[in-house]
Formats: C-alpha cells, sequence, structure tokens
C-alpha cells in the first residue's frame, strides 16, 4: 500500500485520503456505495474495495475486515480496469497471509 500511495498523482491522493478519512467515522453498517463496495464469491470473504476517483481515473483498494474487531486491513491498491480478478485474487492471498503473520500488520497514516 505504500508503493501504491506513494504513486498517486496529487488529486488522486487527496481523493483516498478524503474518502479513508470519511470511512474512519463511520459506523461499518454506513460502509456503502460509492465509496465502498463489499466483495462477492467464496474466494472474497469478509472483503471489500474503497473506491475514489482522482486525476481522471478510478482507483479500487482491497482489503480485508480483520483481524480485530473495527478494523480494515487494505491490501492491494490498483487503477480500475474493466477486470480486476487478479488484482482481487493478489488480495486474497495476501488476505491469507496477513491473517498468519498478524504480527507485520501495521496502521496506515497519510
Amino acid at each position: 500500500m505504500d508503493r501504491f500511495v506513494a504513486g498517486l498523482e496529487a488529486e488522486a491522493e487527496n481523493a483516498f485520503s478524503a474518502v479513508i478519512d470519511g470511512l474512519r467515522v463511520l459506523d461499518r453498517k454506513y460502509w456503502i456505495r460509492p465509496q465502498f463496495d463489499i466483495l462477492h464469491g467464496a474466494r472474497y470473504h469478509r472483503m471489500g474495495e474503497i473506491r475514489f476517483h482522482g486525476d481522471g481515473k478510478t482507483y479500487r483498494v482491497f482489503g480485508y475486515f480483520g483481524p480485530a474487531k473495527l478494523y480494515f486491513t487494505m491490501l492491494i491498491g490498483c487503477e480500475k480496469k474493466r477486470n480486476l480478478k487478479h488484482e482481487m485474487d493478489l488480495a486474497a492471498g495476501r488476505r491469507d497471509f496477513a491473517e498468519a503473520n498478524k504480527s507485520l500488520l501495521y496502521e496506515f497514516e497519510f
């Protein structure tokens, strides 16, 4: 995630920061479109995507709810393309790794 954010242009980084700041103060039940959506499918259990736009592009940040209550762990960020199955599968693999290696997780800050 650090490299993803470092590669964003200013407008996109500001948009991402604004969405994160908004979600941070909302109860989970209010994490809905257009800023957030749940991923569907058995492989993507407890996973969702943070959605934002900036610099004329659309972005997705895939993550999961965990490892503790009220946590959302961001796993991978990418520019939105037609089919993000590869990125979603990569995020699912990172979720499994994160669950097995919780000591490697850290709080993300701008």
